[in-house]
């Protein structure tokens, strides 16, 4: 620190400047003083504060130091947690290695046993199969030379007792008819200069037999076609029984079969799916061609071809299709026969591919055994509906089968069946193959001939069952019967829309409703019956 001077330091000539030295010489001690203890204050305080942050240091280490220590410690201790860890899940994995291992040569050796098994079992199963072929063969050719030798005579007994029936049918039938007789004679001769259609109408209508025996004769080969394929499912489930895996998938086609089917709806092109799946279900079948059975139970004429033989599997799913058809007939087409029309369409094109064909023959007769049993009128069958005898021959659905007392379904619930299977049937024959590859495996004519055989039953034998069939299987399809036939059409829809109702016993709803319909075409489609 710098010291002030005074300038009168060394002044001694004046009491008062000496005076005034020594006072400037007081006040500089005391600030000297003052200084030297501030600058002796500062350095202590210094020390102390140099002294407190070496011991804030110390300490610091110190703590730093214990701290590094406990890390280092802390980091060793999980190292070897980690590296026990490690080896632990080392040994983990080299442990389930092992047993996998072993485990996989104990499942190969298995595997090896069961294969090596297997074949031994297939070879006595083909060893077995085949002597059991051979003994079928023989059996089967036994079985046929004696079945053509019993056909043969029994064709000969049938024909002489239709021939007897027929000639005491038509005995019966001049007497009970006579009047009916003198009316039909009358329209068939009025009928003789038609065209060929109207003049084969004529004809049929001037028959009197209350019972054709060729048609009981026709309906009855469909009734035992219906039996033999009760059979053939018999016999496809006595054959599952023996090769499960068969049975697995013979299950999985039939259930197939009827969702397709159930999945049909009407529109354009809407059912492209499910008729693909069904197709490749019976190219499937097509694909196993044993067991075989003989196809002559299943056709309604004798076939020419020497081999009968044919793919039981192809036969058992067409039997399903079949009776999907029918029931979707029944279910949809009795609520609206329109339902009826994409059912017709699928099933007719299913029996017109030639890859289910046999040996070119259409195996229809299997779907039209099945319309013979469920709905017989169409084919001119009649009956009493008041007596059980009637109401089977008319298709009236029983209930409860296995019982003596029979119940039968409701008057609403039979019509509404049989409305179905009218709509159905139309479905079946109306169909147009003029510009198809594929041959119609119904021709159209059997739509004309049921009609005709409707329209012919006697007066007397006429029930509402036929009036519901008949309205069925015209509504909706008379355009299409009207480009078939033309005037003879005409002459056929009145007849049956005009006369026919007038003829019945009594005048039901069904007889009214059946004739409405000639109202309902003259309004709507100007059609003038």
């Amino acid at each position: 620190m710098e010291i002030m001077t005074s300038p009168y330091k060394n002044a001694v000539d004046s009491p008062s400047r000496q005076l005034l030295y020594e006072l400037s010489r007081l006040g500089i001690s005391n600030q000297e003083n003052f200084y030297a203890r501030l600058d002796r204050e500062s350095k202590e305080r210094e020390a102390v504060h140099r002294d407190a942050l070496a011991a804030a240091a110390a300490q610091h280490d110190r703590i730093r130091s214990n701290a590094e220590y406990e890390r280092e410690k802390v980091e060793q201790q999980l190292e070897a947690e980690q590296r026990k860890r490690e080896e632990e899940e080392r040994e983990r994995k080299e442990l389930a290695r092992i047993r996998q291992e072993k485990a996989d040569r104990e499942i190969a050796e298995k595997r090896r046993e069961i294969a090596e098994k297997r074949r031994e079992i297939e070879r006595v199963k083909a060893a077995d199969l085949k002597a059991k072929q051979l003994a079928e063969a023989q059996k089967a050719e036994k079985i046929r030379r004696d079945a053509e030798a019993a056909e043969t005579a029994r064709k000969l007994k049938e024909r002489q007792v239709a021939e007897a029936r027929q000639k005491e049918e038509a005995r019966q039938a001049e007497i009970r008819a006579k009047d009916s007789a003198l009316v039909a004679q009358k329209k068939a001769k009025e009928q003789l200069d038609r065209p060929n259609p109207q003049a084969s109408l004529g004809a049929q209508s001037a028959r009197t037999s209350t019972r054709n025996p060729q048609r009981e004769a026709e309906h009855q080969r469909y009734i035992e076609i219906h039996q033999n394929l009760k059979q053939l499912r018999k016999f496809m489930m006595a054959e599952a029984q023996k090769q499960p895996p068969f049975k697995q998938r013979m299950g999985d086609l039939r259930r197939e079969i009827k969702k397709c089917v159930g999945q049909l709806i009407e529109g354009k092109g809407v059912n492209k799916i499910p008729l693909s799946q069904l197709m490749a279900v019976f190219r499937e079948a097509v694909q196993v061609p044993e067991p075989k059975v003989d196809i002559r139970m299943f056709l309604a004429s004798r076939p020419r071809q020497a081999d009968t033989q044919a793919p039981a599997l192809l036969l058992y799913l067409l039997n399903i299709l079949a009776k999907a058809v029918i029931s979707q007939f029944i279910d949809e087409g009795g609520v609206s026969p329109k339902s009826a029309d994409p059912v017709g369409i699928v099933a007719s094109h299913i029996f017109s591919i030639v890859e289910f064909r046999w040996h070119g023959l259409s195996l229809i007769d299997i779907l039209i055994a099945k319309m013979h049993v469920v709905c017989p009128v169409i084919w001119g069958i009649y009956g009493d509906e008041s007596t059980t005898e009637g109401k089977l021959r008319i298709g009236w659905w029983r209930e409860d089968k296995d019982t003596a007392s029979p119940t039968w379904v409701s008057s609403q619930e039979h019509n509404q069946r049989m409305t179905g299977l009218g709509a159905g049937f139309a479905a079946l024959a109306m169909r147009n193959y003029e510009k198809a590859k594929l041959d119609n495996p119904y021709p159209n004519i059997h739509y004309w001939k049921a009609l005709v055989a409707i329209i012919n039953v006697p007066p007397a034998e006429i029930t509402q069952t036929h009036f519901v069939v008949l309205k069925a299987m015209i509504e909706n399809y008379e355009p299409r019967f009207l480009e078939f036939y033309g005037d003879a059409a005409l002459a056929v829809l009145r007849i049956a829309l005009v006369d026919f109702p007038r003829r019945g016993q009594q005048q039901s709803v069904a007889a009214k409703a059946l004739a409405g319909l000639a109202d309902v075409l003259k309004r709507t489609k100007k059609l003038n019956l």
